[in-house]
């Protein structure tokens, strides 16, 4: 008889300790800024459907940048009682990056336009479930986004703001 087992291919693991593996940016810490949980009362016909949106900011400082991401959930109880229809749930993410000396403030400035979305959306996504878990709801709120599509769409449209902080070192020169 013939073995139709088939053989399990063992793959290798990929090295990523040296320099030359990672990007010369690199998110060194992610923290909870401020965050604001309220009961949602509706008054008016428009708000009452679950929404979402969200705000980039970030501060360039030399080599290291903040890039906070701010986040507004209005979300909606199905099956609610009369006095509480939902909740907003309102915070800030502050993600720090540094880069690799030889960087220009500008490319760092650049780096945490494009990606500021994509790294700290996993986390904003993760908090606000969790917040609403605790409150007593079941749903993940923020979807999970395509952050090509969002991030090409708010740097077409110059929405994410980047402020710039030179170094004194830098101006005492």
């Amino acid at each position: 008889m013939s073995d139709n087992r088939k053989t399990k291919k063992t793959t290798e693991m990929v090295d990523v300790t040296s320099d030359d593996t990672r990007f010369v940016v690199q998110c060194e810490d992610i923290r909870l800024i401020s965050s604001d949980l309220k009961p949602l009362v509706v008054e008016e016909e428009a708000d009452k459907i679950t929404h979402f949106a969200f705000r980039i900011h970030a501060v360039v400082e030399g080599q290291k940048a903040y890039s906070y991401l701010e986040v507004l959930v209005n979300y909606l109880i199905t099956d609610k009682t009369d006095e509480l229809q939902g909740f907003q749930l309102s915070y800030v993410l502050m993600g720090t990056f540094f880069a690799r000396q030889g960087m220009l403030s500008e490319d760092l400035g650049q780096f945490v336009k494009m990606y500021t979305l994509s790294i700290l959306w996993p986390y904003a996504r993760e908090y606000a479930t969790d917040q609403l878990r605790r409150a007593g709801t079941i749903d993940a709120v923020l979807p999970i986004i395509n952050p090509q599509v969002v991030t090409e769409h708010i740097v077409e449209n110059n929405l994410v703001e980047v402020d710039f902080i030179k170094s004194e070192e830098k101006e005492e020169k």
